[in-house]
């Protein structure tokens, strides 16, 4: 029996034999580059939290970022609090006064031309809270954000933020945090209210030479931040903007380390920003593990939703931040609400569908894409379940999706479509 033609040729060009063709050099995928490539969170998650409980100190500061990502706040927040010193002071707030913080910020964002918030990366509350603020500010006039976690590439051809439109696919190369599924939800409803973007993280072509000390570097790298909006300011002179970064990036008065992105681009640009800090006012899992000033407020005022704190017309804020910033924020410690975050619960733009579970094993997400973006999309909505779970709660904003499981070994096919309605 002879063999087939057509299969035999198709065999010698994919073993790259035969038809003149000449040899492509194949470079292999890294394993956390093939996960990338794959859109997978469980294998990475795995990972590092296997290097983690194998005594890797290094690891650590990832796998809290990236335990957000999949709603593990046990980890995220959990794995590195701790009760504050004996000796830390509480400040006494028997005088202080609150405000709700996301009136506060819009009130005092009136004659501002460009807001800058800031959070901790391994909070994803933050980002939750920074979706209300993007929805007051855009009802105030603001209409452009701007992330330090955008990607800024050299490459013209690289994926950008900068291009990104309502309806368009958003995928996990526009930035590292925007993984997070409530990072991308915020910027898809951006771009659904109208905002531009804006990236300027130091470029490659920015950095400070491999020979220049810890300092030297972040100097570097906060100059080149400030640099880089300061020109989409200057090339757009009607925007007004709202810029999420991380930490100290906040800071309008020099700090300790020198002077950071908000202090500089005040410097180049003439433009007052309003800064806010929440960095480290969020409530500790364990109320025993809770930082001193955080302590004081929720005691205090115990709030139900953000609040904006001062005492004697200072802000109240952690010790680093005190005076360097215009607003703090602060959290309610929320109740966890259908097993999932009371934070995320309370967002006003999300509704709660429960869904029934197909049978699994192992460690598994469940995740909602959004159906018009298909299977290469960041989530709208994932976490992780428990062993035996058979129904779960998703909190979604209106749209279609479907619906799959994450395992050790892959996606399993999409098992539900749920049409969420406004």
């Amino acid at each position: 029996m002879r063999p087939d033609r057509r299969a035999f040729g198709l065999g010698a060009l994919g073993a790259g034999l035969s038809l003149g063709l000449p040899a492509v050099a194949r470079t292999p995928l890294s394993t956390w580059d093939r996960w990338f490539n794959e859109g997978r969170y469980l294998p990475q998650y795995l990972e590092l939290k296997a290097r983690v409980e194998a005594g890797e100190q290094a690891a650590q500061g990832q796998l809290v970022q990236f335990a957000a990502f999949l709603g593990d706040e046990a980890t995220a927040i959990g794995l590195t609090e701790a009760p504050p010193a004996a000796s830390a002071p509480r400040p006494d707030l028997r005088n202080a006064t609150s405000q709700d913080a996301v009136d506060a910020i819009a009130e005092r964002a009136r004659s501002a031309r460009v807001v800058i918030l800031n959070e901790a990366h391994n909070v994803s509350g933050h980002r939750g809270f920074a979706g209300r603020v993007m929805r007051a500010l855009g009802d105030a006039g603001f209409d452009w954000l701007a992330a330090e976690t955008f990607g800024n590439h050299a490459d013209e051809g690289a994926p950008s933020i900068r291009g990104y439109r309502q309806g368009t696919p958003f995928g996990l190369s526009y930035g590292h945090y925007t993984a997070d599924p409530v990072f991308a939800e915020l910027v898809r409803e951006a771009a659904q209210r109208g905002y531009r973007f804006a990236a300027y993280e130091q470029r490659m072509d920015q950095e400070a030479p491999a020979s220049a000390d810890g300092f030297e570097q972040i100097a570097a790298r906060e100059q080149a931040q400030a640099e880089n909006l300061a020109a989409v300011l200057q090339a757009n002179p009607e925007a007004r903007m709202l810029v999420l970064v991380g930490y100290s990036h906040a800071m309008e008065i020099e700090g300790p380390r020198g002077a950071w992105f908000a202090a500089r681009l005040k410097a180049l640009t003439g433009i007052d920003p309003l800064t806010v800090e929440q960095s480290f006012n969020w409530p500790a899992l364990d109320p025993a593990n809770d930082a001193p000033h955080v302590a004081a407020v929720l005691e205090q005022f115990r709030p139900t939703t953000p609040i904006a704190v001062w005492n004697y017309g200072q802000m109240v804020a952690t010790p680093t931040y005190a005076g360097r910033m215009d607003l703090s924020v602060f959290h309610p410690r929320y109740a966890p609400a259908h097993g999932r975050p009371g934070w995320l619960a309370n967002d006003p733009q999300r509704r709660a569908l429960s869904v029934e579970l197909p049978s699994f094993e192992g460690p598994t997400l469940i995740q909602a894409l959004r159906a018009t973006e298909g299977p290469g999309g960041v989530p709208a909505d994932q976490f992780l379940l428990e062993p035996g779970q058979r129904e779960a709660t998703l909190l979604l904003r209106p749209h279609r999706y479907f619906l799959r499981l994450e395992m050790q070994e892959g996606f399993t096919p999409a098992f539900s479509i749920l049409d969420v309605e406004a």
